[in-house]
């Protein structure tokens, strides 16, 4: 076989070779199951009612981020160690989270997230968010902060909207969750925080 042909043979295997893809970690609100139900229904009826190619993302997928890990490697066990006793120090009520508008976030991707948001009925997310910022910090975590905008994504479609309001979907707070999510595979949940007077 000639050096070209073993090349391309080789070049062939390396395209076809799939580099396993990087974990996401995040700290999430899970909706219990009827919230997680409803918003899988309200995803499903604006696909239809607008004719999208994107799937919802489906019952164990919806959440709501209060804090993503900013940095493009995964942490190390230091770093995860830090973010358990952080999330171990907060200190906040429950409270009921209310979202009532779908908008589309794009974010410079190619499909945008079609989501589930709100205006003064998120404060509650935006105040946990706040608190794990500042323990992570007080921790010893340098890296940059991670921005919140508290919104449950339905699915991703070529499609844009401006922001319309829509039946509230809306459940009570109890804890949230630090998650590990690999695409196309269920979340892992590396630990879960109660809050006061829940």
């Amino acid at each position: 076989m000639s050096p070209s042909a073993i090349f391309s043979k080789e070049a062939t295997m390396e395209r076809s070779v799939r580099l396993p893809e990087r974990a996401h970690y995040f700290f999430a609100l899970l909706p219990n199951p009827i919230a997680a139900a409803a918003a899988d229904h309200m995803a499903c009826a604006l696909r239809n009612w607008f004719d999208l190619s994107g799937n919802p993302r489906g019952i164990g997928k919806y959440h709501v981020t209060l804090w993503g890990w900013p940095e493009r490697r995964e942490p190390d066990s230091q770093e995860l160690a830090l973010m358990h006793c952080a999330a171990g120090r907060v200190r906040q009520d429950g409270f009921k989270l209310r979202l009532d508008e779908v908008a589309t976030f794009a974010q410079g991707s190619e499909k945008p997230a079609l989501v589930m948001t709100g205006q003064d009925s998120v404060i509650g997310a935006d105040r946990l968010h706040d608190a794990l910022d500042r323990e992570l910090r007080v921790g010893g975590f340098r890296g940059r902060r991670s921005p919140c905008h508290p919104h449950l994504t339905l699915l991703y479609a070529r499609f844009r909207t401006k922001a319309f309001r829509v039946r509230p979907l809306g459940w009570r707070v109890a804890d949230f969750a630090l998650i590990r999510s690999v695409p196309h595979q269920p979340y892992e949940i590396l630990g879960r925080w109660p809050l006061a007077n829940r």
